[in-house]
């Protein structure tokens, strides 16, 4: 079975590409991020069956009642039209079914226990929502953030795997990225370490993923609105996958999901007049300028457009407004450690975010794109 770690870029709809396979038969995943910690990791790296199963559950509580949770932040307990059902699984059902796959397939002399526990962990939650585990030809396991999957590709290294990771216009990322979060829950969650983390990814996660050293692939979130077909189409060829109807809708459990609470809006699935905009009030013009210079070979290869002249920098040594923004909000909630933080995010900013970031970086190929070139 093919697998695909799925990493999603800065507010550029990983999730929104990943509800698109719900209810395909020859996908296998987890409604949402598959196992997104080193702690999570070893929890489940053990020869006792029912420990393996009863950790994965207390730590994903929200994949059998999706009302609770992480269930919350990604409003999977307002799917529907009426944005008032949610979806469950039988636990009791499921550790059943995993005891019995661990019984039949679990094999200690194999080369990755890891990724053996994570197939069958899958396979069990696919055969307790009644799918024909038979069929599946690739697993999705969503590792969500590029340091993560760093660690995770390392301990599945054997494995066969490609990479698919989700980007948007860099100034769009940043721009949603900030004013979500800061919005979000009074800003409680987005301060220097935030700011840079969103920085750094939008700049350098292609970068980091290539280390890795495996198959990379990228999703747009523009053209996934405007030409899901053809990024759909592309996709299925390359894995060998039937086109279906249902990669026209977003959903989970066959239930119509309007985006991640941090959003603040309902997102209604695919937007054929999706357009791309960005917040100008949180760039000084310079950064504008600082930022589509250091990424002017992704913005051509990508096929976006640039807004400014662009200008030749060394480095941006002023703070960027978006990050005077996100000090002000540290300061905003007296967060002493954030506050304190904000000279060293500011100088790995300086450090790690400069002209020579994308230099002699091969772009991946883009889902799709070829078929508008």
């Amino acid at each position: 079975m093919k697998t695909l770690l799925l990493v999603a870029g800065s507010r550029a709809g990983s999730e929104f590409f990943q509800s698109l396979f719900d209810g395909h038969p020859e996908v296998l995943q987890f409604p949402g991020n598959s196992i997104t910690s080193k702690k999570q990791i070893e929890s489940i790296l053990s020869d006792d069956p029912n420990e393996i199963v009863s950790n994965f559950i207390k730590n994903r509580l929200h994949f059998f009642d999706s009302r609770i949770g992480e269930g919350k932040i990604e409003r999977y307990d307002r799917l529907g039209e009426n944005k008032d059902q949610y979806f469950s699984v039988d636990k009791e059902k499921f550790k059943i079914n995993f005891l019995q796959i661990f019984k039949k397939e679990f094999k200690n002399n194999y080369s990755n226990k890891l990724y053996q526990i994570i197939l069958m962990l899958h396979q069990a939650y696919a055969k307790t929502c009644g799918h024909d585990i038979s069929k599946k030809k690739i697993m999705i396991i969503n590792t969500h953030e590029v340091e993560f999957t760093r660690y995770f590709a390392k301990k599945i290294s054997n494995v066969d795997f490609d990479i698919i990771h989700t980007i948007r216009n860099p100034l769009s990322s940043i721009s949603s990225s900030v004013n979500n979060w800061i919005r979000y829950d009074g800003g409680k969650h987005f301060f220097a370490k935030s700011i840079f983390f969103q920085i750094d990814l939008i700049v350098n996660g292609i970068k980091q993923l290539k280390k890795i050293n495996k198959r990379i692939f990228l999703v747009q979130l523009e053209m996934l609105h405007k030409s899901d077909f053809e990024v759909m189409k592309d996709f299925c060829n390359t894995y060998n996958l039937e086109y279906k109807n249902c990669l026209k809708y977003s959903t989970f459990f066959d239930l119509k999901w309007w985006g991640d609470k941090v959003s603040g809006k309902d997102l209604n699935g695919i937007n054929k007049d999706f357009k791309i905009t960005f917040d100008e009030k949180i760039f000084y013009n310079r950064d504008i300028k600082f930022l589509e210079y250091i990424m002017k070979d992704y913005i051509i290869f990508y096929g976006y457009k640039f807004t400014t002249q662009t200008s030749k920098f060394i480095f941006n040594l002023l703070p960027m407004k978006c990050e005077l923004i996100t000090w002000k909000n540290s300061i905003k909630h007296k967060k002493i450690k954030h506050i304190l933080s904000i000279p060293f995010f500011y100088f790995k900013r300086l450090f790690y975010v400069n002209k020579y970031s994308q230099k002699n970086l091969k772009m991946p190929d883009s889902f799709g794109l070829n078929s508008k070139k």
